[in-house]
């Protein structure tokens, strides 16, 4: 008696266990809004889009300090009280 008790516990794991994996997939596969292609496609416009984001702050940054070297007061901070007076 004991050896059918197991093999039919293992029984009801194995097709329970089978069950769980067909839902999963249903659930991630069949039903999902979100399809992986579209999810690389929308990945690789927002990656193209702050790449370009950087490269314009890269340049403005430059611009920034190559301004800053160049002009006569060398980047000094001047209060908006000391240019008043």
């Amino acid at each position: 008696m004991g050896t059918g008790r197991k093999s039919f516990g293992a029984f009801l794991f194995h097709h329970s266990f089978s069950w769980g994996w067909k839902l999963i997939s249903i659930s991630f596969g069949d039903l999902n809004p979100f399809p992986l292609r579209q999810i690389r496609n929308r990945r690789a416009y927002h990656l193209e889009k702050v790449r370009l984001e950087l490269t314009e702050l890269e340049a403005i940054r430059e611009d920034f300090l190559r301004e800053r070297d160049t002009s006569p007061d060398k980047g000094e901070l001047v209060s908006d009280e000391e240019e008043d007076t």
